[in-house]
């Protein structure tokens, strides 16, 4: 099995990362007696990336994800997250041009905020929401 978010790459260091904005929204109302079933809903996913260079070899990447999670039968909102991570990198390397600093970059901070998307929707009362690898060839130059 290949891990697809490795960073095979020592041209960039990741210096810091952190949750720069998060929203998590339960509209639900509070029934013990209501469960949905596992199989009973749908999730819309939105994911962007922001690049932005630095002076020097630097450059930030923030992932912008959104997930809202609806019933299938009753149209009915279960939750809603919205996440910002941004990561903070130097780039040691002057052959990556903005894409593989993209995809190298990504692979280093997209775990972390994978994590706190499952965490977050399995505590947070509403469907546990599980976030599939990001396909680094469907990225965009």
């Amino acid at each position: 099995m290949n891990n697809v978010n490795k960073n095979n790459s020592d041209e960039i260091k990741l210096l810091k990362h952190y949750i720069k904005d998060l929203s998590f929204e339960n509209p639900q109302d509070i029934n013990p007696n209501k469960s949905i079933q596992n199989d009973n809903f749908e999730i819309s996913t939105n994911i962007n990336v922001l690049y932005e260079p630095y002076n020097d070899n630097f450059f930030s990447l923030i992932i912008k994800i959104i997930l809202d999670c609806s019933s299938k039968d009753e149209k009915i909102k279960l939750s809603y997250l919205e996440l910002d991570y941004l990561g903070f990198f130097k780039n040691l390397s002057q052959n990556l041009d903005q894409k593989l600093l993209t995809e190298n970059g990504l692979k280093l901070i997209f775990p972390f905020a994978k994590s706190i998307i499952e965490e977050i929707s399995q505590k947070g009362g509403s469907v546990p929401i599980t976030v599939k690898d990001i396909d680094y060839n469907l990225l965009e130059n």
